[in-house]
């Protein structure tokens, strides 16, 4: 149930401090989140009841690894939003909420009452549990897959889309994960900075550019479909079917040596499935002497999305939800240097087709907006 007073000093109050993410500092002025935070809470219904309509995310059974999860996440956020309908989510029996808490959003102290209190405010849901469903009266049910292909491939409401999505973003990062407490499968959550730490230590103003290399190398299946959505991406937004995939050594420098970021440290994330991105960049005499892998012991998909979107420069995949969530992330923050989609001009130079807003672009996107 969502708290009155809560919104009444969200309304009439500012107390939004600076978002710091990892000791790093966010670049959106407090005061300009704080607009947002009011117009959407005001929006919020203060209770909900049996009556209200609910667009239910439940079952086991996810679409896709953990980008697809997080985007799935906040299109259910939109669609419900889009239709006036409240996002419930079954507690014990829904994909959203593990992979949620698992890197946000942590059960602390074993305090589950306040954790729903927290979930519900910050996102404007309402969290059921499987005995409580049938009290509800108006339940919409959607597939994994469904909620993810939500977005349709209109731009009409681009503004206000990245406006929404950007605000659910920060709120996510609002309450990353520490390594203190539980998912809501009451496993222990591990540290998001932890990445971040082993490799840059205490020093939170270094220089550095991560690069996501993403294979599809994984199925067949996967990979033919993954290439089709990228060539699909690249047709609507003029970027290089191809470069962003191979992240050539020319293509890795015609973005950092513009930057004068070739003088400092490159980090490689990749989903370990083809080595040969990797293998190109240590070969490069240019770029192999400020090449870092992060050591095992600290490697993990939560440490890899946080060093991702706190670096100086990101270069990533367009076609990859995992890249998609790390560009949209780094917007949300403000921050800026995100490539995503790169091609020759006709001077054979590597150029900008799109903006970096064009990650939400439905028609560029579809679903991966």
């Amino acid at each position: 149930m969502f708290n009155p007073i809560d919104r009444l000093a969200a309304r009439d109050i500012f107390t939004m401090p600076p978002l710091e993410v990892c000791g790093r500092m966010a670049a959106i002025p407090p005061e300009q989140e704080q607009q947002t935070i009011n117009k959407y809470t005001n929006q919020c219904p203060t209770v909900v009841t049996y009556d209200d309509p609910i667009f239910l995310i439940e079952g086991q059974d996810p679409f896709g690894r953990t980008g697809n999860k997080l985007l799935g996440f906040l299109h259910a956020l939109e669609k419900a939003r889009k239709t006036g309908k409240i996002v419930g989510i079954v507690i014990d029996d829904s994909w959203a909420l593990p992979v949620i808490t698992t890197f946000f959003m942590s059960i602390q102290d074993g305090d589950v009452d306040e954790w729903k209190h927290q979930m519900e405010k910050t996102f404007c849901i309402k969290l059921l549990t499987r005995e409580e469903l049938p009290k509800y009266t108006d339940v919409v049910r959607r597939s994994a897959k469904d909620i993810f292909i939500y977005t349709g491939d209109s731009d009409d409401d681009l503004e206000e889309y990245i406006e929404f999505q950007t605000y659910h973003i920060r709120n996510l990062f609002r309450h990353y994960n520490n390594g203190e407490g539980v998912n809501s499968e009451k496993k222990k959550v591990r540290d998001m900075c932890i990445s971040l730490d082993e490799m840059f230590g205490s020093d939170r103003s270094c220089l550095y550019s991560v690069i996501h290399s993403r294979s599809f190398n994984s199925r067949p299946l996967e990979r033919k479909s993954g290439m089709q959505q990228l060539g699909r991406i690249c047709a609507k937004s003029g970027c290089d079917p191809i470069a962003a995939l191979d992240m050539q050594p020319e293509y890795v420098k015609s973005i950092l040596r513009p930057l004068g970021m070739l003088e400092h440290p490159i980090v490689i994330i990749s989903d370990g499935q083809d080595l040969s991105v990797a293998e190109r960049l240590l070969n490069d005499p240019e770029i192999a002497p400020m090449l870092r892998l992060v050591p095992n012991r600290a490697k993990w998909i939560g440490g890899d999305i946080t060093l991702a979107i706190m670096s100086t420069t990101f270069i990533g995949n367009p076609a990859s939800t995992f890249s998609g969530f790390i560009a949209k992330s780094r917007l949300a923050l403000g921050l800026d240097n995100t490539f995503m989609f790169r091609a020759r001009n006709e001077n054979g130079e590597w150029d900008n087709t799109c903006e970096e807003q064009c990650i939400f672009s439905k028609r560029i996107m579809r679903s991966n907006a």
